[in-house]
C-alpha cells in the first residue's frame, strides 16, 4: 500500500479509538438515564435521518473547494458533539434528538472523505488488503478503547468517570483535526451529477443497492441493542468493557485471516458462509438473552462478520473502477450512503412501532430474529453482481 493508504490507516485508528472510548457507553448513559430502548432507538433514527443531507452537502462542498474540507469539518462537528456532551452530561436524554442531529452531520462529513480517500488511495488489487487491514486495526483500537473506558467509569474517580472518557474522545478529535493537515485531495470535479446520486446506475449497483438497503437493516441495531442488553444484563459498564474486549480480539484475528484466505474468485462463498453463521449465532437471543447468549453471539459475529463484510466494502470501489467512471466516485458513493441509511431508517422506525405496541423483551426477540437473517437476504441481490467474476 502506498503511504498515502498507510496515513488513511493511522486516521481510521485514531478515530476508531477516539469513538470507541465513548460511543458504547455514551448508549449506556442514555440507557441509564432513560430506562427506555425508544429514546435510543429515536438518538439513533436521528443520526440517520439527517446523515444522508450531510453527505450531499458535503459532497457539494467537496466539489466546489477540496474533499478534505469534509473530512476536517466532519472532526470539527464530532469535538462540538463531545462538548456539549461534557457540558450536558447529566441530561443528554434531555436533547436526545439534538446530539442525534449532530452526530449523524458529523459522520456524514467524516465519511463522505473517508470513504473517498479510501478509494483515491488504493485500487482493484489491493482494494481488499486495506479493507482487510483497516478491519484488523479497528478491532484492536476497539478491543483497547471499551475495556480502558469500563475501567476508568468503575474507578469513578471524584466521581468522574463519564466525563474523563468524553474528554478523552474530545482529545483525540483535536489532535485528529490537526493529522488531517497532513491529507491531500484530490479535485473531484466542479458540478454534481444528480443523475448518478439518486439513479440505478448500472446492473451491477442495482444490485449493490438492494444489498445495501437490506443490510441497513442489520447494520444500525447491532452497533447500539447488542451493548446496551448487555449492560441491562450485568447492570456492569465493567462486562460491556469485557465484551468488547473479546468480540474486538477475535474480530481483529478474523479480519486478518480473511485478508489472507479470501482471494477474489472465493468472494462469494465467504460472504454466504459469513451470513449463515451469523445467522445462526442470533438463535441464542431468540430463544433467551442473557450473560451467557449474549457472550456466545459476540464471539461468532465477531468471527464471522468479516468474511461477509470485507469483499461486500470492497464491491461497490471495484464497479466504480471497472466502469471506469473514477471522476463519478463522489457520486457513487453518495448515492450508496442514501440507500444503506434509507435501510436504516425503515428498521429504526420498525423497531419504534414494535416497542410502543408490544411488551419490549418479546419484540426485541422477534426483531433480532428478524435482523438475524437480513445477511441472508442481501446475499441473495449481492451475488448476482457480475463483479464477483472479475
Amino acid at each position: 500500500m502506498s503511504i498515502k493508504a498507510k496515513l488513511l490507516l493511522t486516521v481510521s485508528a485514531l478515530f476508531t479509538l477516539a469513538m470507541g472510548i465513548s460511543n458504547v457507553f455514551l448508549n449506556i448513559l442514555l440507557w441509564k438515564e432513560s430506562k427506555n430502548f425508544i429514546v435510543l432507538a429515536e438518538y439513533n433514527l436521528m443520526q440517520y435521518v439527517f446523515h444522508p443531507p450531510a453527505f450531499l452537502f458535503a459532497g457539494w462542498l467537496s466539489k466546489r473547494k477540496n474533499g478534505i474540507w469534509s473530512l476536517r469539518l466532519g472532526i470539527l462537528f464530532y469535538i462540538i458533539f463531545f462538548g456539549l456532551i461534557l457540558l450536558f452530561e447529566d441530561k443528554i436524554s434531555k436533547f436526545v434528538l439534538l446530539f442525534g442531529i449532530l452526530y449523524g452531520v458529523a459522520a456524514g462529513f467524516y465519511w463522505l472523505a473517508f470513504n473517498v480517500l479510501s478509494f483515491d488511495f488504493t485500487s482493484t488489487e489491493n482494494r481488499d488488503t486495506f479493507n482487510g487491514y483497516n478491519g484488523s486495526i479497528a478491532g484492536i483500537c476497539g478491543a483497547v478503547a471499551p475495556i480502558s473506558s469500563a475501567y476508568i467509569i468503575n474507578k469513578n474517580i471524584m466521581g468522574m468517570g463519564y466525563t474523563i472518557v468524553f474528554s478523552i474522545s474530545l482529545l483525540l478529535f483535536i489532535v485528529l483535526i490537526l493529522i488531517s493537515f497532513l491529507l491531500k485531495a484530490e479535485y473531484y470535479g466542479s458540478k454534481m451529477n444528480i443523475k448518478k446520486i439518486f439513479g440505478s446506475n448500472s446492473y451491477d449497483w442495482s444490485f449493490l443497492r438492494k444489498g445495501l438497503f437490506i443490510w441497513g437493516f442489520r447494520d444500525v441495531i447491532i452497533g447500539f441493542l447488542i451493548v446496551v442488553l448487555v449492560f441491562k444484563t450485568t447492570g456492569s459498564e465493567w462486562s460491556v468493557g469485557t465484551f468488547s474486549l473479546i468480540a474486538s480480539v477475535i474480530s481483529s484475528v478474523a479480519f486478518v485471516v480473511e485478508q489472507k484466505l479470501i482471494k477474489p474468485k472465493l468472494r462469494i462463498k465467504s460472504m454466504l458462509a459469513g451470513a449463515i453463521l451469523m445467522f445462526i449465532a442470533v438463535w441464542g437471543l431468540v430463544v433467551n438473552i442473557s450473560y451467557e447468549t449474549l457472550l456466545l453471539y459476540m464471539i461468532m459475529e465477531s468471527a464471522f462478520l468479516p468474511f461477509f463484510l470485507v469483499p461486500f466494502s470492497s464491491a461497490s470501489f471495484n464497479i466504480i473502477s471497472l466502469q471506469h467512471q473514477e471522476d463519478l466516485r463522489l457520486e457513487y458513493i453518495i448515492n450508496r450512503e442514501i440507500v444503506l441509511n434509507i435501510g436504516r431508517i425503515v428498521s429504526l422506525l420498525i423497531l419504534i412501532g414494535l416497542l410502543w405496541f408490544i411488551k419490549y423483551d418479546q419484540s426485541l426477540n422477534y426483531f433480532l430474529l428478524f435482523i438475524g437473517c437480513t445477511q441472508i437476504i442481501s446475499l441473495y441481490f449481492l451475488r448476482k453482481m457480475k463483479v464477483w467474476g472479475l
